[in-house]
């Protein structure tokens, strides 16, 4: 969902005078929806897998795609998908058009190889995903890191108010997790730090996020239970208004692992609310979140994530200071305006190059 916020974000911030987005879907679904609330013409083509038995189907899409291309005057064929960056390479190649990828995890695909020799540009969200590509060269990748809608993700608000709100407990010191149930984002750890936390029945942990495959909300449903943490622990679902519930949050919890994220939006998300973060020191995550902003621990560490967690609760002045320079950091650096400009002035870029 990350990368769907990401891109829906960009059309909301784009020069629509200057810009005309397309978007090409595999699937029907609420992604196609909320395009077509934009205004956005969507083109739905599976792709399937670069097998020999679908060659000619390959094939078919390809001419396909590409009269799509010519017909609405496409300059940019733009993918954060790796398979189907590559084979936009192949479209391109027929039309004339700039391909890019967007490289959102630092964790390698299958098709780097081929993206580092064919595609135009790289964008990678963190410094972190150029480790991917060991041979592009440094004029085909450029960092553009993501935004977040600051003028939602605000710092003005009353918590208690917002906690009313959302039936989250008001005297509890509320801990967040945002993101999928599974075992790469380091939800263990989150439940072996809560169950060696003195005075454990002061907090309480909310978990927004769904399963990515069936099974994992039972897996950590029995975890919590089994650790003793089933009046502690609340897994909500998925939320559509995530910036109420970083409001509602003392501080916002982010241990995934190495590879799971290229960066990950919910700590600067969780910035330009004022809540403080305790994530990982990995890759693309440590060049979001520093000491000025909130807590970094070693990964499959939670020991050192109950301590952080305890430091930032114990210490109001430490609080308050991380708070503070968090939603400055999202307002310099990762605020949707900054990410919307970046984008455009590049795709503007690589357009002026086509032309010359």
């Amino acid at each position: 969902m990350g990368g769907q916020k990401s891109l829906l974000a960009l059309i909301d911030n784009m020069d629509r005078e200057k810009f005309t987005p397309f978007l090409l879907l595999q699937d029907e679904g609420e992604l196609m929806q909320m395009a077509d609330d934009r205004g956005v013409t969507v083109f739905k083509q599976h792709i399937p897998g670069f097998k020999p038995p679908n060659l000619f189907k390959l094939l078919r899409i390809r001419n396909r795609i590409k009269k799509f291309i010519k017909n609405n005057d496409i300059d940019i064929v733009h993918s954060d998908d790796a398979k189907f960056a590559y084979f936009s390479t192949l479209v391109a190649k027929k039309v004339n058009v700039k391909t890019i990828y967007h490289a959102r995890v630092t964790d390698g695909r299958k098709y780097d190889k081929l993206l580092e020799k064919n595609i135009d540009k790289v964008i990678g969200i963190s410094e972190a995903t150029r480790m991917r590509f060991d041979n592009i060269p440094k004029s085909k990748f450029q960092v553009v890191h993501n935004g977040v809608n600051c003028d939602i993700f605000h710092n003005n608000y009353d918590k208690s108010e917002v906690r009313d709100r959302l039936g989250v407990e008001k005297e509890k010191k509320v801990l967040i997790f945002i993101g999928q149930i599974k075992e790469s984002k380091g939800l263990g750890d989150i439940f072996d730090a809560l169950s060696s936390l003195d005075d454990l029945n002061s907090y309480k942990l909310y978990i927004l996020g769904s399963e990515p495959e069936e099974g994992k909300l039972v897996i950590f449903t029995s975890l919590a239970k089994k650790l003793g943490l089933e009046n502690i622990v609340k897994f909500v679902g998925q939320k559509s208004n995530v910036n109420e519930w970083l409001q509602a949050a003392d501080v916002v919890l982010f241990p995934s692992y190495e590879g799971a994220e290229g960066m990950g939006r919910v700590p600067f998300e969780a910035m330009a609310t004022d809540t403080p973060v305790i994530a990982t020191n990995i890759s693309g995550v440590n060049e979001a979140v520093n000491s000025d902003v909130g807590i970094l621990v070693e990964q499959e560490r939670p020991d050192q994530l109950a301590d952080a967690i305890t430091k930032i609760l114990d210490d109001e002045e430490l609080y308050n200071k991380l708070a503070t320079n968090g939603r400055k950091r999202a307002l310099e650096l990762f605020d949707i305006k900054v990410h919307a400009k970046n984008m455009m002035d590049l795709f503007e870029e690589m357009v002026n190059e086509n032309e010359n």
